[in-house]
């Protein structure tokens, strides 16, 4: 099967990503917080935690002005590009969390605010909100996100990472990744290489695992339809290890390179690896979204199916694309569900 045509035409239109992206439809909240939650630390404040800090060096800096920049910087000999919302109120002193959104392939960085929600969680927490951009091939943004050593986009977050802990006040014990297909796929390679540094995930339609991932636990929410046509929920289709391929190795895959088994293979392998009881606990949330949870864990381990669901962003459906994509559900909004998650992460840190 051909996918490049497919995903550079109907992606693009699918997620309305030309400049800045469009809004998509708004989706009702499974639950949101009836207050602002803070999710600032005062700097400078005492580690609870042996692997973390809890304010960055950038905290003794002039605060930054708050608002949107569009920035580049130099990672492996090659320019790059991303986008830094920083919240208004931001005062430089108080630690705020980290939240990265990785786009998927063929879709700007420039559009994923709008397509993922940032935008709405930006009115209900404080939080510096980072999209960068993977390579180009072409005009074609991808991300590395398969599980090679010296993986090149794994060194550019913590490159950026470090920028950032350096030019602002945050809070290096929460930073967070989330992203849908390609993006969800390079979440979860920075959770199993970035594991040091990446306080929790939420991939939609890219959740992977692979053997070479030794790091710490990682807390995991995903979310995957079953009758995904584009990043099968067995393993198929545009798994990380053929986007890159198709845009960066053209035929010379590494020999070894673990293989992708499918979406609930990699769970069981995260859950496996967060030392979770191996078998889930099931619960039916609507007539086609059910979750299940790991338990026991020495961090939280959750999937979201959508049976019957395609390639869609949970709660932001476009139904005039569902004859590419698939079925996208409004029974669950992904975006207020793993925020929460994060928040639920930052209350344990």
């Amino acid at each position: 099967m051909r996918f490049g045509p497919l995903i550079a035409t109907a992606c693009l239109a699918a997620t309305a990503c030309s400049g800045d992206g469009g809004t998509p439809p708004s989706a009702t909240p499974t639950s949101a917080p009836t207050a602002r939650p803070t999710w600032a630390t005062s700097a400078p404040a005492a580690s609870t935690s042996t692997t973390f800090s809890r304010s960055s060096a950038g905290c003794d800096e002039p605060a930054a002005p708050a608002g949107l920049t569009d920035r580049t910087m130099m990672s492996g000999g090659v320019e790059r590009m991303f986008r830094l919302v920083v919240p208004d109120g931001y005062d430089g002193r108080t630690a705020l969390p980290v939240v990265f959104g990785l786009h998927a392939l063929t879709v700007s960085h420039l559009a994923v605010p709008s397509i993922s929600g940032y935008d709405e969680m930006a009115t209900r927490y404080d939080f510096i909100a980072v999209y960068p951009s993977g390579r180009l091939n072409g005009t074609t943004p991808y991300w590395l996100a398969a599980p090679v050593p010296g993986n090149h986009d794994v060194r550019f977050v913590g490159e950026l990472l470090d920028l950032l802990e350096t030019e602002l006040c945050i809070d290096p014990a929460r930073v967070f990744a989330a992203g849908m297909s390609n993006g969800g796929q390079m979440s979860s390679v920075l959770a199993c290489q970035l594991a040091d540094r990446i306080t929790a995930v939420a991939p939609i339609s890219g959740v992977e695992f692979s053997d070479s991932c030794r790091g710490r636990p990682v807390p995991v929410m995903a979310f995957h339809g079953d009758a995904d046509p584009i990043v099968h929920y067995d393993g198929g289709g545009l798994n990380a290890t053929r986007i890159t391929d198709m845009n960066y190795w053209h035929g010379e895959v590494p020999a070894g390179l673990p293989e992708h088994e499918g979406v609930e293979a990699a769970m069981r392998n995260w859950a496996r690896h967060n030392g979770c009881d191996p078998e889930p606990l099931e619960v039916r949330l609507s007539p086609e979204v059910v979750r299940r949870t790991w338990e026991r864990c020495d961090a939280d381990t959750i999937l979201y199916v959508v049976e019957g669901g395609g390639h869609a962003w949970p709660g932001k459906p476009f139904p005039q694309f569902e004859a590419s994509f698939g079925h996208g559900t409004d029974d669950i909004d992904a975006t207020t569900l793993m925020f929460e998650f994060f928040f639920e992460q930052m209350l344990r840190r």
